[in-house]
C-alpha cells in the first residue's frame, strides 16, 4: 500500500507578481529574438515583426521603482536596505558583462562589431551611459545605472519624508512632466555633448517609468484615488512617447501599467495556480533572462544559422539557452553572492559603510 503524499504547502509569493515579471522579461525576448536580432544582424534573416514592441524593459523598472516603495519600508535603516539592493543586482550584472563580453570576443562572427577590452572595462563600471567612447556589450545593460540611482535617491529621501503628504505626488508629476518639457523641439538632441551625456546617463529621459511605479504603490495603500492614478498613467505614456517618438510601444506600456496596477492592488490571479511551478521558476531567473538574452541569443542564433537551422529553431535556441544561462548564473552568482555580502558580518560592514559614504 503506497503511503499518500504530503499535501501542499501553499506558496505566500503572490502569483500575480511573478506573472507580471514572466510577461515583462518575455516580452524584452520577444524584442529581441524577432526583431532586434534580424535588424542588427541581416544575415539572420527578416524580422518576424514589422516594429520593435519595446515594453518590457520599461515594465521591470516601473516594477522596480513599486518594490522599491514596498521594501525600504521593512527595515529602520535604508542604508541596510540599500547595500541588500546593490548586493542583489551588482554581482550577476557583472558576471553578465564578463561571460557576454567572453563570449562574443571568443565565438562572435568577424563581421559583427566585437566589444573591446575598453569596452569591457567601461561596463563594469557602468561608465558606458556617459562614456561615448565605450559601447554597450549588451543594450540591456542601459536599465541597471537607473535602478542604482533610483535604489540611492531612495535611501537618501525616504528617511527625509519626501514620502509624506502632497509632496510625493507632487514629486511625482515633476518627473513625468518636467523632462517632456526640457526636451521638447529637440532642445536636448541639440545641446553640447556633456548636456546629452548627462541626460542619457541619468537616465532623465525615463524618470516617468520610476514615477508611474510610485504611483501605483500609492494607489495600492489608497494614498491616491483612481482619477488621479489615470491621470498619471496618461501622462506616462504621453510622456514616454513624447521621450521615444514610438506609439505603439507607448500604448503598449499603458495597456501592461493597467496590469501592474491590478497585480498592485487586485487580488492574487489564482487563475494561474496550475502553472505555479513554471512561473515561479521563470520569475526566479527573470534578472538573469534579462541580463542574458539579447547580445547572448543573437550569438546563438547565428551559430544555429551556420548549422542550418531555420528561422523558428534559432529563436527557439536562443530562449532555451537564455533561459539556461539565467538559470546557471542565478543558481551559482546571484544567489550565493547576495547570501555571502548579506549575511557575512564582515562584508555587510564594511558595505554599509560603503553606501553610508555614498549617501552623504
Amino acid at each position: 500500500m503506497s503511503t499518500p503524499s504530503p499535501p501542499r504547502v501553499p506558496s505566500a509569493r503572490r502569483l500575480s507578481w511573478d506573472v507580471v515579471r514572466v510577461l515583462a522579461v518575455l516580452a524584452v525576448v520577444f524584442t529581441h529574438t524577432t526583431y532586434m536580432g534580424p535588424f542588427l544582424h541581416p544575415e539572420l534573416g527578416a524580422p518576424l515583426t514589422p516594429h520593435p514592441f519595446q515594453v518590457g524593459a520599461s515594465i521591470l523598472l516601473v516594477i522596480s521603482a513599486y518594490f522599491v516603495c514596498v521594501t525600504v519600508r521593512k527595515d529602520g535603516s535604508t542604508l541596510r536596505w540599500l547595500w541588500r539592493r546593490y548586493a542583489r543586482v551588482v554581482p550577476p550584472y557583472l558576471a553578465a558583462v564578463v561571460i557576454t563580453y567572453t563570449a562574443l570576443v571568443l565565438f562572435g562572427p568577424s563581421k559583427w562589431t566585437l566589444p573591446t577590452p575598453h569596452d569591457l572595462w567601461g561596463n563594469l563600471t557602468l561608465t558606458s551611459s556617459f562614456d561615448p567612447t565605450v559601447r554597450m556589450i549588451d543594450g540591456s545593460y542601459w536599465t541597471l545605472p537607473l535602478q542604482l540611482m533610483a535604489f540611492t535617491a531612495a535611501a537618501v529621501l525616504w528617511p527625509r519624508g519626501a514620502a509624506t503628504g502632497h509632496r510625493i505626488t507632487a514629486l511625482l508629476w515633476v518627473m513625468i512632466l518636467a523632462p517632456v518639457i526640457l526636451q521638447w523641439n529637440d532642445r536636448i538632441a541639440n545641446s553640447p555633448l556633456w548636456v546629452i551625456q548627462i541626460w542619457n546617463g541619468l537616465g532623465i529621459h525615463r524618470l516617468q517609468l520610476f514615477a508611474i511605479g510610485i504611483a501605483i504603490w500609492l494607489w495600492s495603500k489608497h494614498r491616491i484615488g483612481f482619477v488621479h492614478l489615470g491621470a498619471l498613467l496618461v501622462a506616462t505614456v504621453f510622456a514616454h512617447h513624447a521621450q521615444t517618438d514610438d506609439l505603439p510601444s507607448s500604448l503598449g506600456m499603458g495597456v501592461l501599467l493597467v496590469v501592474v496596477a491590478g497585480a498592485a492592488r487586485g487580488p492574487d490571479w489564482t487563475v494561474f495556480e496550475p502553472v505555479r511551478r513554471p512561473i515561479e521558476f521563470l520569475a526566479k531567473i527573470s534578472f538573469g533572462i534579462y541580463l542574458l538574452n539579447q547580445e547572448l541569443g543573437y550569438l546563438v542564433a547565428w551559430h544555429l544559422m551556420e548549422l542550418g537551422v531555420g528561422r523558428v529553431g534559432q529563436i527557439a535556441g536562443a530562449v532555451a539557452a537564455a533561459i539556461l544561462l539565467a538559470w546557471l548564473l542565478t543558481r551559482y552568482v546571484e544567489q550565493p553572492a547576495y547570501r555571502l555580502l548579506t549575511t557575512l558580518k564582515p562584508v555587510r560592514r564594511l558595505g554599509v559603510r560603503a553606501v553610508a559614504w555614498l549617501t552623504t
